[in-house]
């Protein structure tokens, strides 16, 4: 397997805390972080006195293993420790006050580059679409048209990505959509929207857990690597 082009070698740190919590409950333990940090560093909530700052989030809250837990991206992982240190190891999520611990934490690289090699995700409630694709989705008839408008939605949410972490390919990157295993209405931002859960295929590595999409910062669009080389759907 051989990189083609310009790499990255990303620096990834995932803490996993004794917490059980709902998917719906992610943004409440997100609210409770950042008041923990006092909203001081905006890493934590991408939002400074003159409104959002649009980036790549570089700390993102999310359930793995049904576990609360963060993952910091590069800067991130030195962002955290505003954290560390400040916290009392309480938290009040929703109307609930919980003690926590640090369940276990995972410090990797990861190595994102166009390779000559297909990778299979699966990205979970992702959503891909604002009112206005929504709206150009909906009117197409033919599975194949939507297919293929979701594949470019997620290829830019990709390029998002690569952006966000400095890495800029000159290479094409191919994306493919082989199976819609879920879709629905979630609400994000008090809104309703459309949400997919689905398997793809890339000639690009990318690393285990990030969000891709909207609400990428709270749960939605998480990929995982699907380690056998043909899903069993395919």
């Amino acid at each position: 397997m051989t990189p083609m082009g310009k790499s990255k070698q990303v620096r990834l740190l995932q803490i996993s805390f004794n917490l059980s919590l709902n998917f719906e409950e992610i943004s409440f333990f997100r609210g409770a972080i950042i008041k923990t940090t006092k909203g001081i560093n905006d890493l934590f909530h991408n939002h400074s006195a003159s409104g959002n700052i649009y980036r790549y989030p570089k700390i993102q809250y999310k359930l793995i293993n049904r576990k609360a837990s963060i993952l910091c991206i590069e800067e991130g992982i030195e962002g955290i420790q505003d954290f560390f240190s400040n916290t009392d190891w309480k938290l009040q999520i929703g109307d609930k006050n919980n003690e926590i611990k640090v369940d276990t934490i995972n410090v990797r690289q990861h190595r994102i580059a166009i390779w000559d090699n297909i990778f299979y995700y699966k990205i979970y409630n992702w959503l891909p679409l604002n009112q206005d694709n929504y709206i150009k989705f909906k009117a197409l008839e033919e599975l194949s048209e939507r297919i293929c408008f979701l594949e470019r939605m997620l290829l830019g949410n990709i390029l998002t990505f690569l952006q966000g972490i400095g890495l800029f390919v000159d290479e094409k990157i191919e994306v493919k959509i082989k199976s819609i295993q879920d879709e629905k209405l979630m609400n994000y931002k008090e809104q309703q929207m459309q949400a997919f859960t689905l398997v793809f295929r890339a000639n690009i590595s990318l690393p285990n857990f990030i969000g891709l999409g909207k609400g990428s910062s709270v749960g939605f669009g998480v990929i995982k690597e699907i380690i056998t080389k043909k899903p069993d759907n395919e």
